[in-house]
């Protein structure tokens, strides 16, 4: 009974860390603004339940059954399989830490808010609107993202320069940053790679479908959307028609998600005609 009594005493202390580990994680999701890991930490507390229900059973026992081997025997093998359902449990949980913070939160552009600055854009922009803006002068359109994940957004900048420039002459610390980039090269795109932080990542400017999925996983997480997309190499590496379909697409989304869309686009890249052609699709900022 001796025996008995150590274990059901580790596995009372096991389930007391396993119990303040959940919270730990729980507030850290809260803070950070993770839903998706959500999901997981319920199926960590229902394997936690479960435990809880078999130590349950193992009292239960103990009064029935009235052979001392057999209680010995059962109640080892039900505290087992308790302790084993426990470390399930907490290996789950660490592991939403690992998965949500290590090396593949650059491939989920996690979106967070930079901090609570006072002051309005001088941006007239609505959300659920999208919009174009036919400039050169990109500073003022960092400038202002830069203060929209300041004053409440949550942004998602796709841009032709490199996250971590971006990150220090706009103080955008955490905010996911796709990198626009079309390299011939093996040994210049890891060299890229590993100068990205957590996240950050890159971006085939043809590949608009992966483009389209990164977008949409940063929607679905986001509370108060606002992405920045620079087009110049998207329109260089892809058909027009193709870029307005594009772009529809993600003008719908920004409709539904109640988020703002700003599109920078150089008039020099592209002609007269399709400038106004995006003036019917996008509303013009300038």
């Amino acid at each position: 009974m001796t025996t008995i009594s150590m274990i059901s005493l580790f596995s009372a202390i096991t389930s007391v860390i396993s119990i303040v580990i959940v919270f730990m994680i729980l507030n850290k999701v809260f803070q950070d603004k993770y839903k998706k890991p959500w999901y997981f930490i319920g199926v960590a507390t229902l394997f936690l339940s479960i435990s809880q229900i078999i130590n349950f059973l193992n009292g239960f026992f103990d009064v029935l059954i009235v052979t001392e081997e057999i209680t010995i025997f059962t109640s080892l093998a039900l505290e087992f399989i308790a302790m084993t359902v426990l470390s399930y449990a907490l290996l789950l949980e660490l592991f939403i830490l690992k998965f949500y913070k290590g090396k593949f939160v650059k491939f989920r552009f996690i979106p967070v808010q930079e901090g609570n600055a006072k002051g309005d854009l001088d941006l007239d922009v609505t959300n659920g609107k999208s919009y174009v803006a036919i400039k050169k002068d990109k500073n003022y359109f960092h400038e202002q993202f830069s203060l929209a994940t300041k004053t409440g957004y949550e942004g998602f900048l796709i841009t032709e320069r490199l996250p971590r420039e971006i990150r220090q002459i706009f103080s955008l610390e955490k905010t996911p940053i796709a990198f626009v980039n079309h390299s011939e090269s093996e040994d210049s795109l890891n060299f890229i790679k590993k100068d990205l932080d957590e996240n950050s990542g890159i971006v085939e400017p043809i590949n608009l479908n992966n483009i389209i999925t990164f977008i949409d996983n940063f929607l679905e997480e986001s509370t108060n959307p606002f992405i920045l997309l620079e087009l110049d190499l998207i329109f260089e590496y892809n058909n027009f028609s193709i870029v307005l379909e594009f772009l529809k697409y993600l003008s719908s989304k920004m409709e539904k998600y109640k988020g703002v869309l700003v599109c920078l686009v150089n008039k020099d890249n592209i002609s007269v005609s399709q400038i106004e052609e995006l003036r019917k699709r996008l509303k013009d900022l300038e």
